[in-house]
């Protein structure tokens, strides 16, 4: 009975700690940023991770020993400290904290012994919160994703029946009696953004979700394809609206760019839905 209670208090103690620091980085996220889309998907990968963990609260071992929380118990302290007096030019290093915190509270809870069943909870805990700007830049240059884009919106518009060609990143379109316009693919526009975002979602879902291995594949990669596919779409948008100034501000500004976001979340959702129809499908047949 002692030990039942004992190991009970733990994981009231864990997930209680877990839910505080996600609502203090969710704080110092909109201190910070004040970025209702980045709060909003944050939220989100904040509650997922707590999930996966409160999913497999009974499987745990609370084994901590005394050296392992002193070292949790300061790494914690020195985070929430640093939170104090966190400056301006420091945000920039806020997707720090959710990987850090957790490491220091699977200390406290499970010790060194325990650590790797954490693995895949830390693992999201790095991947989740880090900057898309700093993957996506370093993913276009090994790739090169914005000369990718250029090549298939300019091919796409080609078989449409607009004359244009490409260089590089660069579209050039000439428009009957509005004369020849060039369209450079920058990061945002090629929908790098909007790829790790497909691909974050993708990876969540094939760790909520027990799928075949093949699948586990499928989902991520139809993520990434999908992703880049609607940024192809918008390039050409773009590229046919430079002539009216109004129509390319609204679809280059926050406004177009969150109508994509929305359209992929959707249809991703729906590509998801029907993967779990699949296995139920599958599920009745074998009972």
């Amino acid at each position: 009975m002692y030990r039942k209670n004992f190991v009970a208090n733990d994981r009231l103690w864990l997930f209680s700690s877990l839910i505080g620091v996600a609502v203090l980085y969710l704080h110092l996220v909109w201190q910070a940023t004040e970025n209702i889309d980045q709060l909003t998907t944050d939220s989100l990968f904040a509650g997922a991770i707590i999930w996966l963990l409160w999913r497999r609260r009974h499987d745990l071992e609370y084994n901590s020993d005394p050296v392992s929380s002193f070292i949790g118990l300061l790494l914690l302290g020195l985070i929430l400290s640093k939170t104090l007096t966190l400056f301006w030019f420091e945000s920039t290093l806020l997707f720090i904290l959710p990987l850090s915190m957790a490491i220091a509270l699977a200390l406290i809870a499970s010790g060194f012994r325990g650590f790797g069943q954490y693995i895949q909870e830390l693992f999201f805990a790095g991947v989740l919160f880090f900057p898309t700007g700093a993957i996506g830049n370093f993913i276009d240059s090994l790739v090169h994703i914005t000369i990718l884009n250029a090549k298939f919106a300019t091919y796409l518009l080609y078989y449409l029946g607009f004359n244009v060609a490409t260089q590089g990143n660069q579209v050039m379109i000439s428009l009957p009696e509005l004369g020849v316009f060039k369209a450079i693919v920058d990061y945002p526009c090629a929908g790098v953004p909007m790829i790790l975002l497909m691909l974050k979602l993708a990876l969540l879902f094939v760790a909520f979700v027990p799928l075949p291995k093949a699948q586990q594949v499928l989902v991520p990669t139809f993520s990434m394809i999908f992703g880049f596919f609607l940024g192809v779409i918008r390039v050409c948008i773009l590229t046919l609206f430079i002539p009216e100034p109004a129509q390319f501000a609204y679809w280059h500004g926050t406004q177009g760019s969150q109508i994509f976001s929305t359209l992929a979340i959707a249809i991703f959702s729906g590509f998801c839905y029907l993967i779990l129809r699949q296995q139920e499908l599958k599920a009745s047949k074998v009972s």
